[in-house]
């Protein structure tokens, strides 16, 4: 009964589809740079993308093999971002699939492959992380492929498929695991942070099995009957599954039946699952990666950890949804779907000063508290410059360049083992902070009543292919120096390496030090340096007026996240009871609001 309900409202979608698509609009060649950027834009009208058909899919194989993703509005920028990357690889079998009107019409003004399988209800039901369209949305490739047509699905027409989450970075063409895997149904990526492979195994994940936690976001699927069998009961648990449950759960309670289950006595690591109906394997976090593996771990390109080459990275083990993602896609050097206007203007940064060196032997550390106390200490310390450096940014209106950060923990939604995930017990401090860690990028420039907007880049900007000559080789460096006895001049000189030096006094508060700053507005990045004065509270005197001061202060309180988490085992006896994941501060060691409090009462 449900299958004939599905076949007549797959009949009546298509028959719909056909009458409203394509129709009359303009035909343009791309999308203006502004319409890809983060959140929800407005996406021209124009024509649509096809109905899904046989033919039209047999058009885009190459050798039998479809690579898709579904992507909405909301998504537009991953979309493109997604499709950069395709494209870069070398994969020319891959189509979009369009899950609303507005991104079918943007992929075809944009000249791409697509087919539709609109789901108008996803976008009312709410999309942020554990709402209901935001399940739906993770359940939508697996709609996709058991869509009826006519007396088939998509997925019972034979094609193998590489299914991507429009979160992917895709790196090399990951066809030659089906050649590797003849007996796979699935191959699926692995959720972990840790492989038991040898190194320079390029294989599946020899003690993986359905009990692994592999990812949905990523996986092959050989097209027979099997495959087609478990996409249309996977498909069928949509409501029985629970409320709220993402696809990837219910596939986990699909296949974890233990006593149907046998591995390949042919074939180490691939195992015969859901009542021995189909063979799956699970690939290493060292080829399919997500952003812990890559940013933090280093499992990258074939260079290190395992020596094999990755196919692609999911921005999983990211933080703050959407904008965690793209923050952390910039931090990698993959987000390329920025507008030129990003890449124009004029900037602040700072160099970090006095960071903590790594303690001898610190990695073999085994007391959880005392690593986790050494890497707050060691980030409040890093934030409070940074602090300086973007109050001179807002009152200069200038952006502002984060610096490197050095974490010497990591940051996960569950407790820390000596500092690290479980399953990454080697990885080594120190690592590269993601903004993700530290911020919440959807707070920095949101609408907050009078609290300053703070427009950041990432910290690899001025190395970015994409960031203007004009704008690196312009780099003056502020240094304040109490060398100078005056307090209205400045002196220019240069470093050893040739580029200039401008002293200034130390403590000048914005009134004073910006008209000494603005013959030297011409350089595009103003470089803080603090060592000449050994404290971030001499070289910035932050805000002469007391209203603009505590406007500040309220964003910078607005954008930092918390750290998480201490065991909670541990709380009592460390005496840390509410504090398992404390929050983050700008300014742990002085703030400008009480400066300019100070200034007030004296006045």
């Amino acid at each position: 009964m449900a299958r004939r309900r599905g076949l007549l409202l797959a009949l009546l979608y298509t028959a719909i589809a056909c009458a409203a698509a394509p129709h009359a609009g303009p035909h343009r060649a791309g999308l203006p740079d502004d319409a890809l950027q983060g959140g929800r834009r407005h996406l021209a009208a124009g024509t649509r993308c096809p109905p899904v058909s046989r033919d039209v899919l047999a058009a885009r194989a190459q050798n039998n093999t479809l690579m898709f993703a579904m992507m909405n509005e909301a998504q537009w920028d991953f979309g493109r971002n997604w499709m950069h990357h395709v494209k870069k690889a070398g994969i020319s079998y891959y189509l979009a699939v369009a899950a609303d009107v507005p991104t079918s019409e943007a992929l075809v003004a944009a000249g791409e492959p697509c087919v539709e399988r609109i789901d108008e209800e996803a976008d009312k039901l709410g999309l942020a992380w554990g709402q209901e369209g935001w399940r739906r949305m993770t359940w939508s490739k697996v709609f996709f492929m058991d869509s009826v047509f006519f007396m088939d699905s998509v997925v019972d027409w034979g094609f193998n498929w590489v299914v991507s989450d429009a979160d992917v970075v895709w790196f090399r063409d990951p066809t030659p695991l089906f050649a590797k895997y003849p007996a796979a149904d699935f191959l699926f990526s692995e959720d972990g942070a840790g492989s038991r492979n040898d190194k320079g195994d390029d294989g599946v994940e020899h003690g993986g099995s359905e009990h692994s936690n592999f990812n949905t976001g990523v996986y092959l699927l050989r097209g027979g009957a099997s495959s087609a069998a478990f996409i249309h009961a996977w498909a069928g648990a949509f409501e029985k599954c629970g409320k709220g449950l993402n696809d990837q759960t219910c596939a986990y309670e699909l296949m974890r039946t233990p006593d149907q289950r046998e591995e390949l006595k042919e074939e180490r690591g691939l195992w015969r699952v859901w009542n021995k109906r189909i063979v799956i394997g699970i690939i290493p976090p060292s080829q399919f990666l997500s952003a812990h593996t890559l940013h933090l771990q280093r499992y990258d390109q074939a260079r290190l950890v395992k020596g094999v080459p990755a196919y692609a990275v999911h921005m999983t083990w990211t933080y703050k949804s959407h904008p965690g993602k793209r923050a952390r896609l910039r931090d990698m050097g993959l987000w390329v779907v920025d507008p030129p206007e990003f890449f124009q203007g004029s900037f602040v940064t700072v160099d970090l000063f006095g960071t903590p060196e790594l303690p001898p032997h610190y990695n073999e550390w085994n007391e959880n508290e005392d690593m986790v106390a050494f890497h707050l200490a060691a980030i409040h310390q890093q934030l409070q410059q940074a602090y300086v450096g973007m109050a001179l940014a807002v009152a200069s209106n200038r952006s502002f360049i984060l610096p490197q950060f050095k974490c010497f923990c990591d940051h996960i939604w569950y407790s820390v083992v000596r500092c690290r995930v479980v399953d990454a017990q080697e990885m080594p401090f120190p690592v590269p902070c993601p903004q993700d860690y530290l911020f919440d990028p959807d707070r920095y420039t949101d609408d907050a009543g009078p609290l300053p907007p703070m427009h950041i880049r990432p910290a690899g900007f001025l190395a970015n292919e994409r960031t203007p000559a004009e704008v690196k080789d312009s780099v003056l460096t502020l240094r304040p120096s109490a060398a100078l006895t005056c307090t209205d001049c400045v002196q220019l000189g240069k470093a050893t390496d040739g580029s200039p030096v401008l002293e200034v006094p130390p403590s000048l508060t914005d009134a004073q030090l910006l008209p000494l700053l603005e013959p030297y507005r011409r350089y595009r990045v103003w470089k803080l340096s603090m060592d000449s004065v050994g404290s971030p509270q001499r070289a910035f005197g932050g805000f002469a007026d007391a209203a603009a001061a505590a406007n500040f202060d309220g964003r910078m309180e607005r954008i930092t996240g918390e750290w998480c988490c201490r065991r909670e085992e541990e709380l009592a006896r460390y005496r840390m009871e509410g504090q398992q994941h404390p929050k983050l501060r700008m300014n742990p060691q002085f703030n400008y609001s009480s400066m300019a409090a100070a200034r007030g009462s004296t006045a």
